[in-house]
């Protein structure tokens, strides 16, 4: 697949799934729910594993990697660009505090989609202007999957992203109880762990989300 193509992915398809703590995903391997994400009719992956050596991450985002690869899964890497390019990841999403967009274009390629963790209208903008393809925005809702997330996002700072010139991916104690305000108020893209890889049976939980979206 094209990075355009990718790109089109993560605009088409609501359902962004993020892995990579065991904690998080009742203790199965993350090539395991890899596995079980793509049978759940996932599209969009980020591999995000704070815990292993790098020799151990890189093992695992090449096997999930090539996974992702044979099903037509656009396959993200959550902060470390050299394990994405080592890897061969569709895309790398960074924070704040990591890489700027630039840099990450200048090591990765043209071809590589880029995402920026934003949580305010400047950083929104700086993440424009640094050339970043997507921005994921949040939180949306108090979360507990991330220890360092930041205040949930003012009225001001949706209303920007909702008419944002790049595809905006929320994030952020997304479940399946609030997903459906979140598309009412107009968000389109959904990064979610807990609602997902937290559940003992992603398929069911991919199709209940699906269908809290169609209602």
């Amino acid at each position: 697949m094209t990075k355009e193509e990718h790109i089109r992915q993560l605009m088409s398809d609501p359902i962004y799934a993020i892995m990579g703590n065991a904690e998080l995903s009742l203790g199965r391997s993350n090539i395991d729910a890899a596995r079980q994400l793509i049978e759940a009719g996932v599209t969009i992956i980020q591999y995000r594993e704070k815990h292993k050596t790098w020799r151990e991450k890189y093992a695992e985002a090449t096997a999930i990697a090539k996974l992702c690869h044979d099903h037509k899964v656009t396959f993200i890497m959550n902060d470390s660009v050299d394990l994405a390019i080592a890897c061969g990841a569709d895309g790398i999403h960074v924070g704040q505090d990591d890489a700027p967009a630039t840099v990450v274009r200048r090591l990765a390629g043209p071809d590589v989609v880029i995402g920026v963790s934003t949580n305010t209208i400047d950083e929104m903008k700086q993440a424009l202007a640094d050339g970043a393809d997507y921005v994921g925005f949040g939180p949306m809702f108090p979360t507990a999957s991330k220890k360092d997330a930041h205040e949930v996002v003012s009225d001001e700072a949706k209303h920007f992203a909702l008419h944002f010139s790049l595809p905006v991916v929320t994030i952020g104690g997304i479940s399946l109880e609030n997903i459906g305000s979140l598309y009412k108020e107009g968000f389109r893209s959904f990064a979610m762990i807990s609602a997902i890889v937290g559940k003992e049976d992603m398929t069911a939980a991919v199709q209940e989300l699906r269908n809290a979206l169609k209602a």
